[in-house]
């Protein structure tokens, strides 16, 4: 039985994930912003917007759980853009959704209509050429799992050169800065582990090789999109 996605897709506020790089871009935003939340997963985008004093936001949710999960935290929580009416949002984040998206490149199309001159668009997508999984298939294998970068519910893969070309056929839409995440061991290793200095110096030195080796060090790839003022 698939887990709620509340449940499956937690909360990573690590140094050099992607929750952590998203909320540092969202920073910029003040308390008037309205910001759309496609896939909030656990809602983790909603609880902080929710702290800063930012209110007016959205979340596109399907599954009925989760839905009911992050209502607390967003103003409304709908299933689909076509709800959305002309609304339009200074910020869209996008997180860990466009490989579960049959036709992502579409979907980002649809999604610009919603988004304010000069606002910005957030995308997390995993790596799928990860040293991680090219060992794998070196020996042959290639194991769906129930998350992670083979995630069984993934439509679609993406590699640092499908990630740059997002955006090619959006001309309103132009690449401020793309970036990578590391993976988050602080799942995995207990806090006693993970607290410590070695373990925050080791994630520091991991983050630099995987901003210089994106292509095969990055866990997921950050996209920062600003669609043209005018």
């Amino acid at each position: 039985m698939t887990q709620a996605a509340h449940i499956r897709y937690q909360s990573k506020l690590f140094f050099g994930s992607s929750h952590s790089w998203a909320l540092e871009k969202l920073a910029q935003l003040s308390a008037q912003s309205t910001v759309l939340d496609i896939g909030p997963g656990s809602g983790v985008i909603g609880k902080w917007l929710h702290s800063q004093g930012i209110s007016n936001n959205t979340a596109i949710e399907i599954d009925p759980a989760a839905k009911e999960h992050v209502r607390p935290f967003y103003q409304q929580v709908l299933s689909s853009l076509d709800e959305l009416n002309k609304q339009q949002f200074d910020a869209i984040i996008l997180l860990d959704v466009l490989e579960h998206m049959a036709e992502p490149e579409k979907f980002l199309q649809c999604a610009v209509n919603y988004l304010k001159p000069g606002g910005f668009i957030l995308i997390s997508v995993p790596n799928i050429a990860h040293w991680s999984v090219r060992f794998q298939l070196l020996f042959g294998f290639f194991e769906y799992t129930n998350r992670g970068l083979l995630d069984r519910t993934h439509l679609q893969f993406f590699n640092r050169r499908r990630v740059r070309r997002l955006n090619q056929n959006i001309p309103t839409l132009k690449a401020i800065e793309y970036d990578s995440s590391i993976e988050p061991l602080e799942l995995l290793f207990p806090e006693v582990i993970t607290a410590s200095s070695l373990f925050k110096l080791i994630s520091r030195v991991r983050l630099t090789v995987a901003r210089a080796l994106p292509g095969l060090c990055a866990f997921q790839h950050l996209c920062y999109l600003q669609k043209n003022a005018s």
